[in-house]
């Protein structure tokens, strides 16, 4: 925003702890069989795994 970066370290430290913190969630539901918030949860947390695999390759691009 503005023009600055947010680091890729801080980027990978957030999403990791995000994904962990909606999978939480997901797991809960789907143990209950709640379908539908199960799959939510789940949704976000893969979002964010994503996010932070992607964050990793900036910071490995980053290096070379």
């Amino acid at each position: 925003m503005f023009g600055r970066r947010v680091p890729p370290h801080i980027v990978f430290a957030l999403s990791v702890l995000l994904a962990v913190l909606c999978g939480v969630p997901a797991v809960r539901y789907g143990l209950a069989e709640n379908w539908l918030p199960a799959l939510i949860w789940g949704a976000v947390a893969v979002w964010f795994a994503v996010d932070a695999v992607r964050s990793y390759g900036w910071k490995q691009q980053k290096k070379s």
